[in-house]
Parts: structure tokens; sequence; C-alpha cells
């Protein structure tokens, strides 16, 4: 027993060991707790914008849906359609670096030119060492600019005159083309841009530039329009008042009051009365920005970061537009992508139609079927009743065959006495006869 009590502390420290090494193996086969990534998303504008809030909808769902690591998304609205000043951007900087001094930010994603602009100004003060990534900027505006290595984004490809050339193609009488924009730095930007893709067709037809009045009186100059015109929308993030607005509400004013269609270059602006265009979308820029983020976290980026271009243009049209300016749909381009079309009758009540004509196939299968076995109930009648008489015809005929048997058994038996008696009386009166002769005969002898 003393032996035993002395023992068991040392078998109990060789199963705590044995137990200890069996933990620490398990423990390294499992995989690591994934660390928390920060990402910074700065936005030139607020997100109330449905371009960008499509943006980082799809930014943020490409960056989680392909990340191990838990990532912690931050939004920063920079607002400069209404907030625009040396002033503004001073205390931006400084407000932006003191909220992150304590967080370790892994990504900074400049949204647009002016995100960039900033961040490529004041970056290295807010987030010291932290790499840049960029979407949803022109290449014009970076020009033969060299970017820092640890920068890297990418470019945005707008197109005007695949727009423009289309319009002209559904409307071949057009004798005036009405370019509508705002007055922002941004607006002043992308109208330049597009100028430069318009200059190809001003020698063909005359353009006219609405872009210095108040939205008042730019919605009373669209309303008396002359026939054999139609609108080009860019954006108006600023009336020539200077009054601020919101793009994507603007452009259900324009529609409304414009005398002639307007057409657009942002796929946001469908449905909100542009009757279509080639149009290109913002969301594509988030896909491909989360893409590059991701690469950024795994430390895959090289010494010099590429720049990439992406082209997302559709060519897109409003049914709703098409119908209230009459233009036919064989006149579109193939491949165009036709939205909000009044369903057809055939297209609303397809599910019932088809239901109904279920019901009656089945109905005409199931009475036809009902009908082929009455009928066949009624042939198999009137052939068991053609059977019972036949039958019953034979029967009869086998009784009276029976009967007839009987009674010529019957008759014959009394027949066959009577017969039977004459030919015996015939016989005994021939017999007596031979004899009395035989007897005449030999006294005749005597």
């Amino acid at each position: 027993m003393e032996c035993w009590a002395s023992e068991k502390p040392m078998y109990m420290r060789s199963s705590t060991r044995l137990i200890i090494v069996c933990i620490a193996l398990i423990a390294g086969c499992l995989p690591a707790s994934s660390a928390t990534r920060h990402v910074v998303m700065l936005f030139d504008e607020r997100l109330e914008f449905p371009g960008l809030a499509n943006l980082e909808a799809e930014f943020v769902r490409t960056l989680t849906s392909n990340s191990q690591d838990r990532i912690e998304t931050y939004r920063e609205p920079m607002d400069l359609s209404r907030f625009d000043s040396d002033a503004y951007r001073t205390l931006l900087k400084d407000y932006l670096r003191a909220k992150y001094a304590s967080r370790k930010i892994d990504v900074a994603v400049a949204v647009f030119g002016p995100a960039l602009e900033f961040l490529l100004k004041d970056g290295d003060a807010i987030f010291p060492g932290t790499p840049i990534v960029f979407c949803g900027v022109d290449k014009e505006v970076l020009g033969d600019r060299s970017l820092p290595p640890h920068v890297r984004g990418v470019l945005l490809k707008r197109e005007f005159a695949p727009t423009l050339e289309l319009a002209l193609k559904l409307h071949p009488d057009t004798k005036q083309v009405v370019v509508v924009a705002g007055t922002s730095e941004f607006d002043t930007r992308l109208l330049d841009w597009a100028r430069q893709q318009f200059k190809a067709y001003e020698a063909r037809l005359p353009f006219t530039y609405l872009t210095t009045l108040p939205l008042q009186k730019l919605l009373t100059e669209l309303a008396g329009l002359p026939p054999q015109t139609f609108v080009l929308f860019t954006t108006l993030f600023r009336d020539g008042a200077g009054e601020p607005y919101v793009p994507h509400d603007v452009v259900p004013l324009v529609s409304a009051a414009a005398s002639a269609p307007v057409y657009g270059f942002l796929d946001q602006y469908l449905g909100r009365g542009i009757v279509g265009g080639s149009l290109y979308s913002s969301a594509t820029q988030g896909i491909e920005a989360a893409k590059l983020v991701l690469q950024v976290l795994d430390g895959s980026e090289r010494s010099r970061l590429p720049l990439l271009e992406v082209s997302s243009n559709k060519v897109m049209f409003d049914w709703r537009q098409m119908e209230r300016w009459g233009i036919s749909e064989n006149k579109l381009p193939p491949g165009s992508e036709i939205l909000f079309r009044n369903p057809t009758a055939w297209e609303q009540y397809r599910s019932y139609v088809l239901a109904f004509i279920a019901a009656i196939l089945t109905q005409t299968v199931l009475i036809s079927w009902l009908l082929y076995e009455h009928w066949r109930r009624q042939r198999a009648e009137i052939l068991a009743r053609n059977t019972m008489l036949e039958l019953t015809h034979v029967n009869r005929v086998a009784t009276v065959g029976e009967l007839s048997a009987s009674i010529a058994h019957e008759v014959r038996q009394p027949l066959a006495g009577y017969v039977g008696k004459r030919r015996r009386s015939t016989s005994m009166a021939k017999k007596g006869q031979t004899r009395r002769g035989a007897r005449r005969f030999e006294g005749h002898c005597k």
C-alpha cells in the first residue's frame, strides 16, 4: 500500500504531461485566430448618393466574402459639393488624424478623384505608412503624374461619345444637342472631358451648353426646346446660383420638364428619367477596388503597383421613356438591355393562363376517359346482353330438342308396341291362313 501510494503521484505527473503534450499538438494543428484588419474608405461626397452607396456595398461585400480575416470598415464622407474650402480641408485633416491616431489602419481607400487628391496631399499625416487604394478616378485626373509606390488603384474609363452616337442614330433628324451640367468643380471637370469627345460632332450639328442657370430657369429653358432636339445630362452637384443638389434628384426634374428626350452616362440615372445610353457603373469600381485591397492585405503588392483601367459600360434603356418618345425597339443596337418594360398580357398573366389551360386539359382528359369508360361499359353490356341472348336461344333450342326427343320417345313407345302387335297379329294371321290352306290342300288331295 505504501509503495502504491508513493508511485501514484509519479503516474499522475506522467499522465498530466501526456495530456499537455496532446493539447499542445492539437492547438498547433488548429488555425490561429484571425486578426482584425482595419480599412478606411474616404468618399468625396455623401453616402446618400445612390452611386456611392452601390459602390460601397459592392466593395464591402467583395472584401468580406473573400477574406479569412475579420475586416472592420470605416466610412468617411467629405461632402465636398457643399463644403469645399481650404479651411474645411484643414479641419478635416486634423479631425481624421485625431480620430485614427490610436488605430492601426491597414489600407486607406480613396473613392473618386477629390478623395485621392486629399490623401496624396495629407495621407501621410493622417495615416502614416498606410497603403492607399483608389477607385473611380479618371485617367485624365492623373495625367502623366507618377504615383508613390504605396498607391495603387482602379481607373474609371468615362466615355461620352458612345451615348451621343447612339442618340443620333435613334434620332437621325436631330438639329440641335443640348448639354446640361452643373457648376461645381467636379461638374466642370466632367463637362470639359465631355466637350473634348463632342468636338468631332460639332461640325455636324450645333451644341448648346446649359450650365450657368439656376435650376428653375434651367427647367423653364428645357420646357421650351424646339423639335428635333435631345438632351445630354452629365452631372449637377451645384446649379448656376451656387445651390447644391444631388444629381439623382435633379434627373427626374430635368426629364419631366424637358420637351425632348434626355440621355445620360451613368447607370444610376436609368429609371429616374433618362431614355438610356452607354452607361458606366460605379458598383464595378467598388468590386475591383476590393480586389486590390485584398492583395494589399495579403502582402502580394509589388514595388511598383499597377493601375487598372476598367470599362464597365453597358447599353441600357428605359422602356417607359422609349414609349414616351416613340422610340422603336427595332432601332436599338444588338445586345441592348431594356429595363422597366411594361409586361404584356401574356407576361403578366402567364401563370394564370397556363394554370387555366392545364385545368382545361386535365378536365378534357378526364372527361374523355370517362366517356371512353362509359362507351366501353356500354359495349361490354351490349356484348354481355347479346351473349346472354345467344345463350338463352341455345338453351331454348336445347330444351326444345330435349322436349322433342322426350315426346318422340313417349310417342314412339306406344306406336312401337302397337306396330309390334300388328306385326305379330299379321304374322299369326298369315300363319293361320297358311295352315288352313295346307289343310285344304291336303283335303283336296285326299
